[in-house]
């Protein structure tokens, strides 16, 4: 990992949970909260420290927020129905409010905001009957259209595209892609299931959507058409899925029925083979290891994926992946709990994670929020080719209890290169030896958890650093006897 990206800031509540966060324009961090108080949609500014420069008081919040324009956006459910609201930040002061009485929220992505701004979905709907699309233009409070999905099912899902002409919703098991401009139903696309992992291009021209099976719609004119399937192995669901504005990267996050593991699945759009996948360690499924979001810079060059963690913290919630040939892991967050919202910016130059304080397994309460400084719209290519030099590509086994297979990608000009294992109070334990017959292509190591003196080492966290002069690569594993 660059050692060069931070953390800005953090900020954590002792009784309430963050529902989502967003990124928008000058650093800033738009985010919402429930359960308990303040139960407030908060504004964060990169400079502030993590205290909020604003809070606005309501029951439960979901928030969203323009990528390029400061377009924010809330829905608000509390008992009598729901309430969408929307601020030109920094301003605290809502341009409109409107409610819907005896609606209610039955998704965990009911808004979303175009990335231009101009436009703002929210799905809602009485308790018991169809989704309702409730459609804004972002300078009126008036609806352009409370469409009803009528026989279709309840509200799941909202996405939209990145001038906000289409918006695609997910109602129980159909997706629904609206056209703002034509106010009529561009398309329905039959899931055969009900799931939220769904997304659609900037231009709105492909949807993809998955649970067994991931696949991929494009436009033809007329309707969504086939474009190609994916099928990562019989025991692998998707939660979330991210499309580049773009168009030419799809991400997919992948859990199975044991939860003891995620993978994370990149498709260049053109094929249905992957680019890559990336395995997380195992852990023992007791707390559920779940991908709960996904989010994609416009070019598809990064992505950030957040989850809910392991029982034995062998994964950090926060994952920040660079695409590329092989998987790479470009900056990790170990958060103290679970996550469940993650963004992006557009450039990449931010990144923004929230969720619970504990595990979402574990009874309690707390939240926290972060705000990342990547440092992706500072690299060089050159320094590019410096973080391709060296590459941790999997340990496995993790945990393990007699040995690991260290895999790692040393490219030809990565210079003096070193294999270190660390213990937790960051004492070199072990140096392992790399043969020059492995450098140019992807090889692997095996380490039996013993150290320079072949001493069994004793059961604990230890730390895998793959390094040169411009570069370190660090990863957990975990030693059980």
């Amino acid at each position: 990992m660059l050692q060069d990206p931070a953390v800005v800031w953090s900020h954590y509540l002792t009784s309430a949970i963050y529902n989502t966060t967003s990124n928008t324009v000058g650093g800033h961090v738009f985010a919402g909260t429930y359960l308990n108080p303040p139960k407030e949609a908060e504004l964060f500014a990169s400079g502030g420290g993590g205290a909020p420069e604003w809070g606005y008081s309501g029951t439960e919040f979901y928030t969203d927020a323009g990528d390029n324009t400061f377009t924010l956006a809330a829905v608000d459910e509390d008992a009598s129905g729901v309430t969408v609201i929307k601020w030109t930040g920094p301003d605290s002061i809502p341009d409109w409010t409107t409610s819907f009485a005896g609606y209610s929220v039955s998704s965990y992505g009911p808004i979303a905001v175009s990335d231009d701004g101009s436009t703002i979905a929210a799905i809602a709907a009485p308790p018991g009957t169809d989704a309702h699309l409730l459609l804004f233009d972002a300078d009126s409070a008036t609806p352009l259209i409370d469409y009803v999905a009528s026989g279709l099912g309840f509200p799941r899902y909202v996405r939209i595209n990145s001038d906000g002409r289409y918006t695609a919703f997910i109602a129980l098991a159909t997706i629904v892609v609206f056209d703002r401009d034509l106010l009529s139903v561009r398309g329905q696309i039959s899931m055969g299931y009900s799931n939220d992992a769904m997304d659609i291009s900037g231009d709105g021209n492909l949807i993809a959507y998955a649970w067994p099976t991931l696949q991929v719609m494009e436009w033809t004119g007329s309707s969504y058409q086939n474009l190609w399937a994916y099928n990562p192995g019989a025991s692998y669901y998707a939660s979330t899925i991210a499309i580049s504005n773009d168009g030419t990267t799809i991400v997919s996050c992948w859990y199975t029925l044991s939860f003891n593991t995620l993978k994370v699945v990149v498709h260049d759009v053109g094929s249905a083979t992957p680019l890559w996948t990336y395995d997380y360690p195992f852990s023992s499924g007791v707390y559920q290891e779940d991908p709960m979001d996904v989010d994609i810079t416009d070019d598809g060059k990064y992505f950030i994926v957040g989850s809910l963690g392991d029982d034995a913290n062998l994964n950090p919630e926060v994952h920040i992946f660079r695409r590329d040939s092989t998987p790479y892991v470009y900056y990790t967050v170990d958060m103290p709990g679970s996550m469940f919202s993650v963004d992006i910016s557009s450039d990449g130059s931010y990144a923004t994670a929230c969720g619970k304080h504990v595990h979402a397994n574990v009874m309690g309460s707390g939240g926290d929020v972060v705000m990342i400084n990547t440092d992706i719209t500072g690299i060089a290519d050159s320094d590019l080719a410096n973080i391709a030099a060296v590459s941790l590509i999997d340990i496995h086994p993790n945990p393990f209890s007699q040995q690991t297979d260290i895999r790692f990608q040393i490219a030809d000009n990565s210079g003096g290169v070193a294999l270190k294992i660390f213990d937790a109070s960051g004492r070199v334990v072990k140096f392992l030896n790399i043969p020059s017959s492995d450098i140019g292509h992807q090889s692997s190591v095996v380490w039996d958890g013993r150290d320079e003196h072949n001493r069994m080492l004793g059961s604990g966290v230890y730390f895998v650093h793959l390094e040169n002069a411009n570069h370190r690569e660090i990863e957990k594993v975990v030693l059980l006897k």
